[in-house]
């Protein structure tokens, strides 16, 4: 998979005070180990991170041993997985006053993802009217 972006990572752990090394460490091994595979379905990804858990159109995964949280959004056919945040467990487990979680708007992972335009390098070619012979 192509992960976007590793600087997501690098920035968390680099507000870290005090698991700084720890998150930096847990975090590259996660991406390693991420950037190594490409998934196919839902079911490839269980299998390699068999914790992650799907919210809305986001995937959340549990990073070293319950400690840190990844939510990304994955796009099995272009082989993506693009980092939307990253927060510890207790940053995770915060709720607004609703008793929503306060991650899950910051993400959007309830909203539909994003389009892109496809752009193709392939040309039209010109159509031939009858009579035009």
């Amino acid at each position: 998979m192509r992960v976007i972006s590793r600087a997501r990572l690098r920035s968390f752990w680099k507000s870290r005070t005090n698991d700084a090394k720890v998150a930096e460490n847990t975090l590259s091994a996660w991406h390693k180990i991420a950037e190594s595979v490409t998934w196919a379905n839902w079911g490839e990804l269980k299998q390699t991170f068999g914790t992650a858990d799907r919210v809305g159109n986001c995937t959340v995964f549990d990073v070293g041993n319950n400690q840190f949280r990844v939510i990304g959004r994955v796009f099995f056919d272009k082989g993506r997985l693009y980092i939307l945040d990253v927060m510890d467990h207790a940053e995770y487990d915060r709720k607004d006053n609703k008793g929503k979680p306060r991650w899950i708007d910051r993400c959007g992972c309830h909203e539909p993802p994003p389009t892109t335009k496809r752009t193709s390098a392939k040309r039209a070619s010109p159509r031939r009217h009858k009579g035009s012979d």
